[in-house]
């Protein structure tokens, strides 16, 4: 019997690889408020999936590493979502 999505999920990195649309759900939910094309917050807007791409170090640096973004964590990004934006970053930050 195979495990439930969550369980899969709560797997770790081992489970399955991290889609590009989880990711995406995630930025569009916590970080796009700030940094998007009508306001790119310190010039960073996550528009696209080239834009994703591009500002992946920066994004894995300061929302998984330091925990400095989301500002205050004024968008309650959780846990679980750093570990997603974590867990995408190491396998290569694919946007395909």
């Amino acid at each position: 019997a195979g495990a439930s999505p969550a369980a899969a999920a709560a797997g770790g990195a081992t489970a399955h690889a991290v889609s590009f649309q989880q990711v995406k759900g995630v930025i569009d939910q916590r970080c796009a408020m700030c940094h998007s094309a009508a306001m790119p917050s310190k010039g960073i807007a996550f528009d696209s999936p080239a834009s994703i791409k591009r500002h992946a170090q920066q994004m894995y640096q300061q929302t998984v590493v330091l925990k400095v973004m989301p500002l205050n964590n004024a968008t309650q990004i959780t846990a679980g979502e750093r570990d997603l934006l974590k867990r995408w970053y190491e396998e290569g930050a694919p946007v395909e």
